[in-house]
This record gives C-alpha cells, sequence and structure tokens, in this order.
C-alpha cells in the first residue's frame, strides 16, 4: 500500500537517515577511538583513510557511490536515489562526531555496543529502503542484487561480501593489530544479528510441506501452543514458487508464524513427527 499522503511518503526518507546517524555513532563513539573496524565498504574506507590521511566520512561516500551505481545498473532499480540519504547521513554525522572521545575504555563494550549501533542502523535503513553499505552482511536488502555475473558465471552476492569481509580483517590485523581485528569481529558479529533482528523481527514464518500436517498440526500445539496461520498463497518461499513445492498430490503447505527463541524445538517437533517433513522459509507475500 502507497502512503496517501506527501508527508507520509518522505517518512522513509527520515528513518534512513536516522539510521545513518544511528550507524556512525556506532563507529565514532565505540568502535573508532579502539582501531576496531566495521564490514564491508565501511572497514575498507577506515583502513584507508588511516593509511592515505584522508577523512574517513569522505572516504565511505565516495567508495560506496559505484558499488551501489553498479547495484542499479544490475537490477534496474532507482536504488541509488533512495540510498542517498542514509549515505549521506552516515557519512557526514561520521565527519561531525570524529573528535569525541569513546564512550568507554572498555574494548568488549565498545566492540559489542558499535556493532549493536551499527547493526539498529543498518536494519533500521534497510526496512525502509536504504542501504548505509554496500558490502554489508544484509541478504534482506531488496535494491541489491542476489548475486553478480563474474567471469562469465553468476556468484551469490553474500559470497562475496563474505571472502571481503574476511579479508578485510585479515588486514586489519595486520595493520592495527590482532587484537583489535578479533574485537572488530565481534563487533561485525553483533552488527549482522542486531540488523537481521531489526529487519525480520523476533517471529519468523515457517512454511512446512508434509503429508501428515494432521499429526504435526496436533503435535505443534501440544508441544508449542502454536496454531498454523490462515494465509494466502506465498510468492516467494527461499527462491522457489509455491506450486513447486507441492510435486505430490498428497503433500500440503501450511504457514506458521514462530518465535526466533522456540525455533530449534518447532524444526525438532517436525522432524520427529515426520521426517520427511520439508521445512522453509517464507519471504514475501502475494498482496
Amino acid at each position: 500500500m502507497k502512503p496517501a499522503s506527501g508527508d507520509s511518503s518522505r517518512l522513509p526518507v527520515f528513518y534512513t537517515v536516522i539510521g545513518g546517524i544511528t550507524a556512525s555513532v556506532g563507529l565514532e563513539l565505540f568502535l573508532h577511538p579502539h582501531d576496531m573496524i566495521a564490514g564491508g565498504v565501511t572497514g575498507i574506507s577506515r583502513l584507508v583513510s588511516l593509511y592515505t590521511q584522508e577523512h574517513f566520512g569522505l572516504l565511505l561516500f565516495m567508495l560506496n557511490l559505484p558499488l551501489m551505481l553498479l547495484y542499479s545498473l544490475s537490477t534496474h532499480k532507482p536504488m541509488l536515489l533512495r540510498a542517498l540519504p542514509g549515505l549521506f547521513a552516515f557519512s557526514g554525522s561520521a565527519i561531525i562526531l570524529s573528535p569525541f572521545p569513546a564512550v568507554s575504555g572498555h574494548p568488549v563494550v565498545c566492540a559489542l555496543g558499535g556493532g549493536v549501533c551499527i547493526g539498529l542502523g543498518a536494519g533500521l535503513a534497510a526496512r525502509h529502503g536504504g542501504l548505509l553499505d554496500s558490502l554489508g552482511l544484509n541478504e534482506s536488502d531488496e535494491g541489491r542484487p542476489s548475486s553478480l555475473l563474474l567471469t562469465h558465471r553468476k556468484i551469490p552476492l553474500i559470497q562475496i561480501v563474505m571472502l571481503c569481509n574476511g579479508l578485510l580483517l585479515i588486514t586489519a590485523g595486520f595493520m592495527l593489530g590482532w587484537e583489535p581485528a578479533l574485537y572488530s569481529a565481534l563487533s561485525c558479529l553483533a552488527a549482522y544479528e542486531t540488523a537481521r533482528l531489526m529487519f525480520n523481527g523476533l517471529t519468523l514464518m515457517v512454511c512446512v510441506v508434509s503429508k501428515d500436517q494432521q499429526t504435526i498440526e496436533e503435535a505443534l500445539y501440544r508441544r508449542l501452543r502454536i496454531h498454523n496461520m490462515p494465509v494466502g498463497n506465498p510468492a516467494q518461499i527461499e527462491g522457489k514458487n509455491r506450486g513447486g513445492l507441492t510435486e505430490e498430490k498428497d503433500e500440503q503447505v501450511i504457514v506458521y508464524s514462530v518465535h526466533l527463541l522456540d525455533l530449534q524445538r518447532f524444526k525438532a517437533v517436525i522432524q520427529m513427527t515426520d521426517p520427511q517433513a520439508e521445512i522453509m522459509y517464507v519471504k514475501r507475500w502475494e498482496v
């Protein structure tokens, strides 16, 4: 549903800007004073700024632009225009906050606090169509392609991103020391989990394909008090159409809303009740 007024249509830009400012707080007030880095282009910009003495905020903006333009050309979407407000806020607030000291003198506290701030900012921006880092570990950014065509074959973008982040942390170990690099890895993990939580929330839509749905429903209600959801047809489930899930006539597809804390127990109940059942995660719904 589209916003009804001009003011409401500007709300995504507002949230993207707030996300950029929040992420820069995590960088400049938590990570950078302790020689820690974030992942993606943000971390690359930090290492380049330390080597060249150029300002981090300026490099962050300049290095993100070409990749965002590449994504726009690859997906044929105006992604660059949607990402620019958040990127401006991210890089600009980093310039403003750079003279301020660290919030805490404990590196573990700063690693976790910085990661949480970056994850909150990146997740908030991604929820409203923005993108703060063109190599961020967030698979839910619809503006980015799921794969890139390199050397005549498509390579999943998440694999390229993880490889770049691994090489980035190794480079940081040589340049900044291995202790800050390990704290940086902890910060990246905290940022990724926080962004995923911000984007997906505390519940997941889980699709179960089974020939014995009645028994599964009874077992889930008896052990977890979970009911199936009366919803429409899933449009995309891990990249597959719903029609391809039920090739056999006896199979049924039912969707459940599962809390993250109950996810492992949910899987265990399904496997014990019907070892042949298939579990998939619903990404998108038909409107």
